[in-house]
């Protein structure tokens, strides 16, 4: 255990060298910090937390930097004293406050202006269309043989597909089709979707294969996509603070990023979790992110998990900003989503 000055110690240099990116060295927490004890007993408290783990010294005339250990021990300091700052408050909210955009905008949005406000990668993963429900379909005639099929969903998400009719001999009233799949279909989900093919009224309809495609179309929408959709911004800011060494490891982690079921494994452990973690280097399980920090949180559509709010970037972030602003979008996004679901 850290008695109480350690503890202060530890804090001012990880937060010094988070500010500065340079090694903290006695003479300076001398100065900022009002201890009353001299440089040389500084520098014996100094040693004495490289020797626990939670510094080290890069060579043998310089400060202390911070390890993992010193960082999840600051981490952990920071629980519930952490605070948004109005500027970034006040962003989110006008970003969320457009309750007319898609989902996929919107999401894509929220991890350019995560990526922006904490100057690392981030990453928002979708709902998936198989957990969510319809709200609405719409059937637009766009040309003589040409039907648009729009699907909008409970989270906001919309789809949208095109039937070719001009091989059919029935005769096509769209709005008695559109009427019988939003009749039967609002707020079901994708098994609801299979037995509406089987409804006994599809039959009576004026256009029953038209009605029989559109349902079949509509089943393919909600299981196509094998994965869940992860909407990624800000990745050049992992290129910020890195020796070439690091460039290395960036290349690495970047061709990773290309792929999609990655990045969707690196974050499933936050959806499991339902409450906000941070992953400092090696607590990482992937040794591509051995190098880096993970702050992930679950977002959820009442109360279900459905996706995850994220940002990836040098352990040198500035934890007390980018935790609460991961939180506070985590928050926004659910709320958004569940105005939408009403």
């Amino acid at each position: 255990m850290l008695d109480k000055r350690q503890q202060k110690i530890l804090k001012t240099v990880v937060y010094k060298f988070i500010t500065t990116g340079a090694p903290v060295g006695s003479k300076s927490l001398a100065q900022h910090l009002n201890l009353g004890i001299s440089a040389a007993t500084i520098r014996n408290e100094l040693s004495k937390l490289e020797g626990m783990g939670y510094l080290f010294q890069p060579h043998t005339s310089a400060g202390r930097v911070p390890t993992d250990l010193g960082y999840r021990f600051y981490v952990d300091s920071l629980s519930g004293r952490t605070r948004l700052r109005q500027e970034e408050k006040s962003a989110i909210i006008t970003l969320f406050s457009h309750k007319t955009k898609e989902l996929e905008g919107l999401l894509q949005e929220t991890s350019t202006l995560l990526s922006r406000l904490t100057s690392a990668a981030a990453m928002v993963i979708a709902p998936r269309l198989r957990r969510t429900n319809i709200k609405h379909v719409d059937l637009v005639n766009l040309a003589e043989d040409i039907v648009l099929l729009v699907i909008i969903t409970d989270t906001g998400r919309v789809e949208k597909k095109l039937i070719d009719v001009k091989d059919s001999e029935e005769t096509i009233d769209l709005d008695e089709i559109q009427s019988f799949l939003n009749h039967n279909l609002q707020g079901k989900g994708l098994e609801k979707v299979a037995d509406l093919a089987f409804h006994p009224d599809v039959g009576k309809l004026k256009s029953p294969l038209l009605t029989a495609r559109a349902i079949s179309v509509i089943r393919d929408i909600l299981t196509e996509d094998e994965y869940e959709k992860v909407y990624v911004g800000g990745t050049a800011n992992l290129l910020r603070y890195l020796d070439s060494e690091g460039l290395k490891r960036i290349e690495n982690l970047l061709e990773h990023f290309e792929e999609q079921y990655f990045l969707l494994n690196m974050l499933g452990e936050a959806l499991g979790s339902k409450e906000l973690m941070v992953r400092i280097g090696d607590e990482n399980l992937y040794k591509e992110l051995q190098s880096f920090s993970l702050v992930a949180t679950p977002y959820a559509i009442g109360e279900e998990m459905v996706g995850t709010v994220s940002v990836l970037g040098s352990t040198r972030m500035d934890y007390a900003r980018v935790i609460p602003t991961v939180d506070f979008i985590a928050k926004s996004l659910s709320r958004t989503l569940e105005m939408l679901k009403g």
